[in-house]
């Protein structure tokens, strides 16, 4: 017993100081999480009020350009008025000769008290700055009394056609206007500040932070040592030279000290285009601050642990035997399921595979759909829905099998059938059972799962290489969805490809090799109303590789998110892009897939994009499929309303190859159906394809739903269409998708015709 006592009491100590060692770790790492994730704030902080304040300015720009040009034109200084109505950012407007002298004002301005600014000590410098510069030049941030603001001078020197400065136009750029909206809202906290530093003189131009900012910062600039301390930590850890920290474009992130001598932690970019640093920076006190919340948590809590530990050990030593068993238990058993976990597999698989062993099955279980579950509703849902799905698989099991919690939403199944038939049989009756209706709570969920079957030894001889065939098998069954698959040889090379398309679509995402190409939407007339965007990759190994080749890939591997936020994002870029350009409105019809939609945040990042690009909500229509109401249909309703609320249109895509009562039809708040190409590539000589598009066209009309055809490649197939009523057509026989660039010249062509 005294032996027994000391192996637990040794134990005990060594837990302590390995304790103690992890407690070191982990402070250590959270202290470069801490710095990390206050780094990634403040470089998404500094991107965003960089990228908001170029186009802010570069907007700026072309409106004194071209204002400049039509007042030196007109001579007439009222569209000076008129403007400043439509630009609420801007102060004031304003046209100098090259001595300096305003020529043209706004009316509330007497140009004969306005300094000349070639003379004036204050705008000397960068008045002469201006004329020598092609693209807007910032002046000092100065108060303007006139109007009671603060503004920040911007001139732009106008030339006449033959390339000759003919004067200056000029500018009072609001403070408490346009940079506020961009800058206020964004500053991390009353810690951090964002501050945009013109690189000639170091003069800033504007500071914007949670708390007040003194106007006394914009009177001097700041200390060159100040900027040059910055350069030289940038210049240290990334190894760059200070002529790349301008060219490159890049944000980058050091520590330093700042003009008070506090030690800061900071993002730093530089805008080329208008000379101009964006910096924000943080009190290195905050994140240490921050760090010492956490520590003193982990501090709490090792304490507290070995507390316990203590208090337990002591239990321990008088229930050795007992605690022993316990031990045993928990080590090889799942906490939430209490089935055997993969430590117990790792265990006692070799028992199954010994010398004398008899042949066996594996079958490996993957749950669709269940990171849906855990995103949408808790991962306290998730662990109940886990729980439910083990209960079942014990229920409908063999008794000689055993059921295995492989990890996460993976579930393994030991089995001793190895005959084909008895082995899918079995597999059959499982599907069935789990993928019955999950009631949790008040909430039903339909999740299913996909099965993947390998056999010892026939497909195997070793734990790694069973196990990996078994998952080759499963991912080939959830090609199909709630299915089962025996391991073929023959997926072993689809296997390989999968996992080489993966990897090779992930740096794709990376590289820019995808784009989005446009296949115009015609109506009875045989006018364009909208375009559908659809996703392209041309690879820079592979060549061109078509959709139908790396979409499912991307649904299999996690990647479909943030490949519909790319192609939302671009689509939304584009054509905000292309209908100012070609001052056109139409309809912008854009693919969302089940993932996306099942995303929490989906509906706010949708929102955020729109706002961002300021195109027309009116001309935006979201695509789903039928199967994306097999999910949930009382979660997603509600989404869609609010979707329909914000003045989207929605299409149901492929509709009649899914699996939509009319009853739910009936609920959805949709605008549009679209006939799966698959019944419009029969319908010239196939009857029932004829009967099934005239029922989806009549239910359509009924249902007060537009009606389109998609896949349209001939003059028959559209002229039968026209005569079923159908609204709307797409396809080969009026335009292949599109690049940017040939969608103008097709749009250019139909406005001719």
């Amino acid at each position: 017993m005294a032996l027994i006592q000391k192996n637990i009491w040794t134990i005990f100590y060594i837990l302590l100081l390995c304790g103690i060692g992890f407690l070191g770790i982990v402070s250590y790492a959270k202290w470069n999480n801490v710095r990390e994730h206050y780094a990634d704030d403040q470089i998404n902080l500094v991107k965003l009020v960089g990228n908001a304040t170029h186009s802010l300015l570069l907007s700026q720009e072309m409106i004194l350009d071209v204002l400049g040009k039509q007042v030196l034109r007109d001579k007439d200084p009222r569209i000076l008025d008129e403007l400043l109505l439509l630009n609420p950012s801007v102060v004031a407007f304003g046209f100098v000769d090259v001595d300096g002298n305003y020529r043209y004002v706004n009316t509330k301005f007497d140009k004969a008290k306005l300094p000349n600014l070639r003379q004036n000590p204050l705008t000397k410098e960068s008045f002469e700055y201006t004329l020598t510069q092609k693209s807007m030049v910032l002046g000092r941030t100065y108060y303007i009394a006139a109007s009671g603001r603060w503004g920040i001078p911007i001139r732009k020197s106008v030339v006449d056609d033959s390339g000759k400065i003919m004067g200056v136009m000029t500018a009072g750029l609001s403070v408490e206007g346009a940079f506020k909206i961009y800058t206020d809202r964004l500053s991390l906290s009353e810690y951090n500040k964002v501050t945009l530093i013109r690189e000639r003189d170091r003069f800033v131009q504007f500071q914007s932070a949670s708390r007040e900012i003194s106007k006394e910062i914009y009177e001097n600039p700041l200390p060159e040592v100040f900027l040059n301390a910055l350069m030289d930590a940038i210049v240290q850890r990334y190894a760059v030279s200070k002529d790349d920290i301008k060219t490159s474009g890049r944000i980058y992130t050091a520590s330093a000290r700042d003009v008070t001598g506090e030690k800061i932690q900071f993002a730093l970019k530089y805008d080329p285009r208008y000379a101009l640093w964006i910096l924000s920076d943080i009190d290195e006190t905050q994140i240490t601050r921050e760090f010492m919340n956490h520590f003193f948590g982990y501090i709490l809590l090792f304490v507290g642990v070995h507390v316990v530990l203590f208090i337990l050990f002591k239990i321990i030593s008088d229930a050795e035997n007992k605690r022993r068993a316990d031990l045993v238990f928990q080590a090889t058993h799942d906490s939430l399921t209490h089935l055997p976990n993969r430590a117990y597999f790792q265990q006692y698989i070799h028992d199954w595979m010994g010398e004398n062993a008899p042949p066996f099955s594996l079958l490996y279980f993957d749950l669709d759909h269940f990171k849906n579950v855990n995103d949408s509703f808790g991962h306290h849902f998730g662990d109940l829905l886990l729980i439910e799905f083990s209960r079942r698989l014990l229920e409908v099991k063999t008794p000689e099998s055993i059921a295995i919690r492989q990890g996460g939403d993976e579930f393994l199944l030991l089995s001793y059938v190895t005959d084909d038939h008895e082995l899918l049989a079995q597999a059959e009756k499982i599907m069935q059972e789990i993928s019955k209706p999950y009631r949790i709570k008040q909430f039903n969920f339909v999740v299913g799962a996909s099965i993947g079957i390998a056999k010892y030894p026939e497909h195997a001889q070793s734990v790694d290489m069973l196990l990996r065939a078994a998952d080759i098998a499963m991912y080939e069954a959830k090609k199909y969805k709630n299915s089962v698959r025996l391991f073929a040889a023959s997926m072993q090379e689809g296997y390989l490809n999968r996992v080489m398309m993966e990897h090779m679509l992930r740096q794709a995402l990376e590289k820019g090799e995808l784009y989005v190409a446009y296949q115009p939407q015609m109506d009875r007339n045989g006018i364009m109303y909208g375009v559908e965007a659809l996703a392209r990759w041309q690879s820079a190994e592979l060549g061109l590789v078509p959709p139908d080749q790396f979409i499912p890939v991307a649904e299999a591997s996690g990647l479909m998110p943030k490949l519909g936020d790319f192609i939302l994002k671009k689509t939304l870029e584009e054509m905000q892009r292309f209908q100012e350009a070609l001052d056109i409105r139409f309809q912008v019809s854009i693919n969302i897939s089940i993932k996306q939609f099942m995303e929490a945040n989906f509906l706010k990042k949708l929102t955020r994009e729109i706002q961002k690009t300021k195109l027309d909500n009116l001309a935006i229509c979201l695509e789903i499929t039928e199967s994306l109401f097999i999910e949930d249909i009382d979660y997603l309703l509600p989404l869609l309303k609010k979707i329909r609320e914000m003045g989207l249109y929605i299409s149901m895509d492929d509709f009649g190859t899914g699996y939509s009562s009319l009853n739910i039809l009936r609920k959805l708040p949709i605008d549009e159906l679209k006939i799966d190409k698959s019944f419009i590539d029969t319908l010239i000589e196939d009857v029932t394809a004829e009967k099934m598009v005239q029922n989806i066209i009549t239910i359509g009309k009924n249902l007060e739903l537009a009606i389109l055809a998609e896949g349209v490649e001939t003059k028959a197939q559209e002229e039968k269409l026209l005569h079923l009523g159908c609204d709307r057509f797409q396809g080969y026989f009026y335009a292949k998708p599109l690049t940017y660039d040939a969608l103008q010249t097709f749009v250019e062509e139909q406005k001719r015709h």
